[in-house]
């Protein structure tokens, strides 16, 4: 017989499943979040290989206008938070390099110590290596 793991799926015990890499309820909000991650991983090690950005651009979104996972995440000074982000990835988009990389994940940290602490520490690992 075979072992099924929650919610159905069909894997077998031969074919286990790790949990999901993001537990949470995935909002408009949060998709957005993770699609700007997965950018985030791109552009950096493009920066530590020493490879060009040309060509480089971030997804631009209105976090103000996206879902949540929760009205817990819409703290004073979220909007602030969102418009500066805003002007960070536009500025990255304009010309790419290393600091404006660096602003926008900056951006990043600076809202979710305010408003969703969480992704914190996966942030600080989409920093550059000093000397980038």
């Amino acid at each position: 017989f075979a072992f099924t793991r929650c919610g159905g799926g069909g894997e077998t015990a031969a074919d286990p499943r790790l949990a999901p890499a993001q537990p949470n309820l995935s909002s408009p909000l949060a998709e957005s979040m993770r699609a700007l991650d997965a950018e985030l991983l791109e552009f950096r090690g493009r920066l530590i290989e020493g490879e060009s950005l040309d060509g480089a651009r971030f997804s631009e979104y209105r976090f103000t206008e996206l879902e949540p996972t929760d009205s817990t995440m819409l703290v004073d000074g979220f909007l602030a938070l969102s418009m500066a982000f805003e002007r960070h990835v536009a500025e990255f988009n304009a010309a790419p390099d290393a600091e404006k990389y660096a602003a926008v994940v900056g951006g990043c940290e600076a809202c979710h110590m305010r408003s969703c602490p969480g992704p914190l520490e996966r942030i600080a690992k989409r920093h550059l290596p000093d000397g980038e």
